[in-house]
C-alpha cells in the first residue's frame, strides 16, 4: 500500500481507479488512510485486533474535512491498540439506542401472519399503557420500571390488562433482541404476573332452559338467532359475526369460514345440523326484508362493518337475564354439550377447529369426513335441544 501524506489537497489529487479501490495510507499516523473507488474517496482507520484486518469507515472526503478524519482516527486506532473493535462498540451503541416505539415497529413488520385483534391489543397496549415510554430506549427501562408499571396499571385497569400490556412489552423486546443481541435480558423477567382465570363459563345443563327463555324474549331477532348459532355451532365471536351468505351452501348443509383465528390457512368447512339449517332459513327469509342488500348473515345497520361488532347485552337486557353469560362461554358451553353427548375428541376438534396435538400421530391418517361430523353436529344439537 503506498504512503503518502493526507491532506486535503493531496486527497483531491488522487485518481479514481477505473475499477475496484485503492487504499493509501498516511505516512504520520499509522493505520490512517483514505480508499479510493471509482466514484468516492472515503476516510479509514484501519489495524489488526487479535490476527485479524478491522476497518473503521470515518466519512466521505468532501463531507467531512481532513482534519476531522485525522482526529476520529487516532481515537479508533486509540480503541483498537487496546483490543477494542469500534465497529462493534458502534453497533452496540446502535442497538441500546434502539427505543419501545423502534421496537414495536419492528414487531408489527415481521412475516409472521397476525390476527387483526392481536395486532389491535398489541397497539392498544402501547397507546393506553405505554405512550410515555415509546421514545425511550429499550436498554434505559429497567426492571424496577417493568414492575412499578405493571402494578400501577393493575390497580387503575384491572390485572388483565396489566399482564396483556407486559406480554405486548415482552414482545416487541424479545424481537429488537433477535436484531440487537446486546441488550440486555428483557426487564419483564422481574414482573409477579397477576392471576388470571377463565371468565367465559359455560352454562350448566341446568340452565339452558332458562337461558334459552329469556333470549326468546330480546326484542331483535336477529341477536337472538346469533347468540342461538353460536351456541348451536360453538363458532368463536368473531367468525359468527362475518359469516357471509356466499359462505353457505343451505342445499349441502355446509358453512365455510374462511377466515377463523390462526389465518386463512385454518379455513375449515363446518356441516350444519337441521336447526342451524333453519336459523340459517329463517334468517334469509328476515335479512330479505329489513335488509336486502347485505352480503351479511347478521347484519347491523349502525356498524361500521356493516354485520354485528359488538355482540354485548345491553345494559337493560342484560339485567333481565337470569343466567349471566358471555358470547365466548357459548362455545365452552357447546364443547361441553360435545362432551356430554358422547363425541370424540378428534371429533370435537374438528368441528371447533381446534389445532390437533402434534403427536397425535393416527389424526394424521384420518380425513375430516363432512358426513361424519355431520353425524357429530346432530348429535349436539340433538343433545342441546332436549335441554333447551
Amino acid at each position: 500500500m503506498p504512503g503518502i501524506k493526507i491532506i486535503k489537497g493531496t486527497v483531491d489529487r488522487l485518481a479514481h481507479p477505473p475499477k475496484g479501490q485503492k487504499l493509501f495510507m498516511d505516512e504520520a499516523l499509522k493505520g490512517f488512510g483514505v480508499l479510493v473507488s471509482a466514484n468516492t474517496k472515503t476516510y479509514v482507520a484501519q489495524r489488526d485486533i487479535g490476527g485479524r484486518t478491522v476497518r473503521v469507515t470515518l466519512g466521505r472526503h468532501g463531507v467531512i474535512t481532513t482534519a476531522q478524519a485525522k482526529r476520529e482516527a487516532e481515537e479508533a486506532i486509540g480503541l483498537m491498540r487496546r483490543g477494542i473493535n469500534p465497529n462493534e462498540q458502534k453497533r452496540a451503541a446502535q442497538g441500546r439506542s434502539i427505543t419501545l416505539q423502534e421496537a414495536a415497529d419492528l414487531y408489527l413488520q415481521g412475516n409472521k401472519p397476525r390476527a387483526a385483534k392481536t395486532i389491535k391489543g398489541f397497539r392498544d397496549a402501547m397507546r393506553l399503557h405505554l405512550k410515555d415510554w415509546l421514545a425511550t430506549p429499550l436498554a434505559e427501562i429497567t426492571r424496577k420500571m417493568i414492575y412499578d408499571r405493571h402494578r400501577r396499571i393493575g390497580k387503575i385497569s384491572g390485572p388483565y390488562a396489566a399482564n396483556a400490556t407486559m406480554r405486548a412489552f415482552r414482545a416487541a423486546y424479545n424481537r429488537a433482541m433477535r436484531q440487537h443481541e446486546e441488550l440486555p435480558p428483557n426487564p419483564t423477567i422481574n414482573v409477579d404476573w397477576f392471576p388470571e382465570y377463565r371468565r367465559d363459563a359455560s352454562i350448566s345443563a341446568e340452565q339452558l332452559a332458562a337461558w334459552h327463555k329469556d333470549i326468546q324474549a330480546l326484542p331483535n331477532p336477529m341477536r337472538r338467532d346469533f347468540y342461538l348459532f353460536i351456541l348451536f355451532t360453538g363458532l368463536r365471536r368473531q367468525s359468527a359475526a362475518e359469516i357471509r351468505w356466499e359462505h353457505i351452501d343451505l342445499d349441502k348443509g355446509t358453512l365455510l369460514i374462511p377466515n377463523p383465528k390462526g389465518g386463512t390457512k385454518r379455513t375449515f368447512v363446518l356441516p350444519l345440523s337441521d336447526f342451524l339449517i333453519e336459523v340459517l332459513q329463517r334468517r334469509r327469509v328476515e335479512n330479505k326484508k329489513l335488509t336486502p342488500d347485505s352480503p351479511w348473515v347478521f347484519p347491523a345497520d349502525k356498524s361500521k362493518t356493516g354485520h354485528i361488532a359488538e355482540p354485548k347485552l345491553k345494559p337493560a337486557h342484560k339485567a333481565n337475564m337470569a343466567v349471566p353469560f358471555s358470547v365466548h362461554g357459548l362455545r365452552h358451553t357447546w364443547v361441553t354439550a360435545a362432551n356430554a353427548a358422547g363425541l370424540s375428541s378428534y371429533d370435537i376438534k374438528m368441528l371447533t377447529n381446534h389445532m390437533l396435538p402434534k403427536g397425535d400421530v393416527t389424526a394424521g391418517y384420518i380425513g375430516p369426513h363432512i358426513e361424519a361430523l355431520r353425524a357429530s353436529q346432530q348429535r349436539v344439537t340433538d343433545y342441546l335441544r332436549r335441554l333447551i
